[in-house]
């Protein structure tokens, strides 16, 4: 899975058993923080109630994410296989009311009693971490769409029980909320064509590379040709549409959650410009936006809510 990367820093060890709530509460959002300055920072303008949910929730998409892209580098797929499938029987343990051990899943439980998680989504992330397992390819649009849809528009969707006041609103909104999260995906896979190559995982789409002419090899030799600027740009073409999809929906949340929504939508959606900047040179340049680039665009995604446009 092609994923917001950590900071450089090592990640904050669990606590003990035993630790006081605060202490829990405090490692959780020191995690969040530390896998995702972007999603976060979002976070930080929703109303306090809903801020760590939203942590334990994206640390429930990590922890499936890291044994599509970590754990099978040390113990191999098919016992990474394994390891989703453990995961999948923990959730519905703790969809069902008994979560194993673990601050995680017992938070999970806690959240899913008050807030009423969605099981689809939930579900569809380990789909997509199945798909990285097997080895699946991505032959065409579709397959890149459907794999993005696993891994991210999955995100979008769950996220909608912390979003909205009236549950009612959320079959209109999942739409929206699952196209934003599609593009980010396919944002993260433009960014990060090198880093997926040195796993031995592509996820540009076959037929398109083939129409432009860019083989596995140009990949792997880090070639940033014309063919290849082209192929990208489509791409890129493709992840704009996603996003003014998604913000079609970000004005009709309510409160600060079109704001929050609206600031990691612009965060992903200024990682694309500099792509564009850089000429899709993705091998020896890598795009990412520094702290006070971050905090510029809050007053950017304000207007978009307040006017309903990015």
């Amino acid at each position: 899975m092609s994923t917001p990367h950590p900071s450089p820093q090592p990640a904050p060890l669990p606590p003990p058993p035993g630790t006081s709530r605060a202490e829990e509460d405090r490692y959780l959002w020191q995690a969040f923080r530390h896998h995702s300055r972007t999603f976060s920072l979002a976070a930080r303008l929703l109303r306090r109630d809903v801020q760590l949910p939203i942590a334990v929730l994206y640390l429930y998409c990590r922890t499936v994410d890291t044994i599509a892209d970590e754990r099978v580098l040390e113990v191999g797929a098919s016992e990474a296989l394994r390891e989703v499938e453990a995961a999948r029987t923990r959730l519905e343990d703790t969809l069902a009311g008994r979560p194993p051990e673990g601050i995680l899943w017992q938070r999970m439980a806690e959240i899913h009693e008050r807030f009423g998680l969605l099981h689809g989504p939930l579900h569809e992330l380990l789909d997509g971490a199945v798909w990285d397992l097997e080895g699946r390819t991505v032959t065409d649009i579709d397959d890149l769409l459907t794999y993005s849809g696993l891994v991210a528009g999955s995100v979008g969707a769950m996220m909608l029980p912390f979003l909205v006041d009236d549950r009612a609103e959320i079959a209109a909104l999942e739409p929206t909320a699952r196209a934003l999260g599609e593009a980010m995906q396919i944002t993260n896979i433009l960014r990060d064509v090198g880093e997926d190559m040195r796993r031995d995982r592509c996820y540009l789409p076959a037929d398109r590379m083939a129409a432009h002419g860019v083989s596995l090899t140009d990949l792997r030799d880090g070639r940033v040709s014309n063919a290849y600027v082209a192929l990208l740009e489509e791409l890129a073409d493709l992840a704009d549409a996603r996003y003014r999809q998604g913000w079609s929906g970000i004005p009709k949340l309510h409160g600060m959650a079109g704001l929050a929504v609206g600031v990691a939508a612009l965060n992903y959606e200024a990682i694309l410009r500099k792509l564009r900047q850089n000429r899709h040179d993705n091998f020896t340049r890598r795009a990412f936006l520094r702290p006070h680039e971050r905090l510029a665009l809050i007053p950017r995604a304000a207007f978009g809510v307040w006017s309903g446009t990015s």
